[in-house]
């Protein structure tokens, strides 16, 4: 029997769900009063990131990020202060990652009783949603083994997708992500992937696995090392303030790979 042909996530239909209704759950993650009962939303995703330790196994993918906003509104649709937001979904946990101008804004939850709005909220998704899923869809692709593949490839407009495996405490993590910025030459024969945002896998900062997950880019010449370039608080210059910005960058080795989309899959 053959074997089945290789895939990779089919990122343009690919999508975190969640639906909010507060007729039959309260809404735990707003920092203001929901102009509706009744909410769905759909969250392209961005990366896919698969944990394993010896036989255990786990998905984790990140969504798009959005604005903080009304629905629904005939006005004064965007939140005043603004967020950057983003969510992390997968293996029953739910991580929402809200960045504002400055580290520690300080916005309270809806209703104020439950305290300040957190910047990496990990709550139970059965909790705070009536109902939620990851619903990932795969794509027939081939590996890219030679550098003279990789440039013809790049020359065209096919999909690319990466792979980038590294090391964690007691096992790896494979990153699986769209390639959309890229450098190359056919001269010096190279490529250099530079793209993101990615999920970089960090000492987790709680008792969910999810929480391990940072917001990074990813750069890397498809060889045995990668570098993150990692979201985190920085302190400005001669100022008292901090705000959320990639500035961290972390080396580690890692095995790449890149694949050529075939076809849209089942």
């Amino acid at each position: 029997m053959a074997s089945p042909a290789p895939t990779v996530c089919d990122f343009g239909r690919s999508y975190i769900r969640w639906r909010s209704d507060t007729l039959k759950k309260p809404m735990l993650t707003v920092s203001r009063p929901p102009p509706t009962t009744l909410n769905n939303v759909r969250m392209p995703v961005e990366c896919v990131a698969v944990v394993s330790r010896g036989h255990q196994r786990e998905e984790f993918a990140l969504g798009a990020s959005c604005k903080t906003e009304q629905v629904f509104v005939e006005r004064d649709v965007w939140m005043q202060p603004n967020a950057d937001m983003c969510a992390v979904v997968g293996a029953g946990q739910f991580l929402i990652i809200k960045r504002w101008d400055q580290v520690d804004k300080g916005e309270m939850l809806f209703p104020p009783s439950l305290g300040v709005q957190p910047e990496r909220q990990c709550i139970d998704p059965v909790l705070a949603f009536e109902t939620h899923s990851l619903d990932l869809r795969r794509c027939r692709a081939q590996p890219l083994e030679s550098i003279e593949d990789v440039i013809a490839t790049f020359n065209g407009d096919r999909r690319v997708v990466a792979r980038t495996t590294v090391p964690i405490a007691g096992g790896e993590v494979t990153i699986e992500y769209p390639v959309k910025t890229v450098n190359y030459s056919e001269r010096h024969r190279y490529y250099q992937v530079d793209t993101g945002p990615v999920l970089f896998p960090d000492e987790p900062t709680g008792p969910n696995s999810i929480e391990c997950f940072h917001l990074a880019f990813i750069a890397h010449l498809g060889g045995d090392w990668v570098e993150f370039l990692v979201s985190r608080p920085t302190q400005l210059k001669n100022l008292p303030v901090a705000v959320h910005h990639f500035s961290e960058s972390r080396r580690m080795t890692a095995q790449n790979t890149l694949w050529v989309v075939d076809q849209v899959g089942e």
